[in-house]
């Protein structure tokens, strides 16, 4: 079987976007997408941060703007688990340091962050692959109905 998936490389980290199905007890799959920030060194886990496909489109759509315009936008995820609520922040921006400019995606979760750096090209290849999984990850598990009535 062939996933659709995307994976964007920094020096020492990298973020892999790719379709995940949600499945709660009770409740039909649904579709998603999966943003998985990882190190290329060290044995850190890596750090996931699913998105609805609406949020999924407008993420893409922060991207482009980001792209165009510069600046930093931020994304919140929160959520109630075992040990309390955990807050996730994803971050997309256009940065200028030492009069050198680039992009970067970063994913912060408590005391844990993955910076992945990248170029213009690569970032809006990755809103226009988000866009395109908003769309194909927009579905509901139905019920299998017996035809035999």
């Amino acid at each position: 079987m062939k996933i659709p998936q995307v994976t964007i490389y920094s020096k020492n980290s990298g973020l892999e976007i790719s379709p995940y199905e949600r499945r709660t007890t009770g409740k039909p799959a649904e579709g998603r997408i999966a943003l998985r920030f990882f190190r290329l060194e060290g044995k850190s886990q890596p750090l996931r941060f699913i998105v609805s496909p609406s949020e999924g489109f407008d993420l893409s759509r922060m991207i482009s703007k980001i792209c165009e315009t510069g600046g930093k936008e931020t994304l919140t995820h929160k959520f109630e688990g075992s040990e309390g609520e955990t807050t996730t922040r994803l971050a997309v921006e256009r940065y200028e340091r030492n009069n050198r400019h680039g992009y970067a995606l970063s994913i912060q979760r408590g005391d844990e962050s993955v910076n992945v750096a990248t170029t213009s090209n690569h970032l809006h290849y990755a809103a226009e692959f988000l866009k395109h999984l908003s769309l194909a990850q927009a579905w509901v598990e139905a019920p299998v109905q017996d035809n035999a009535g």
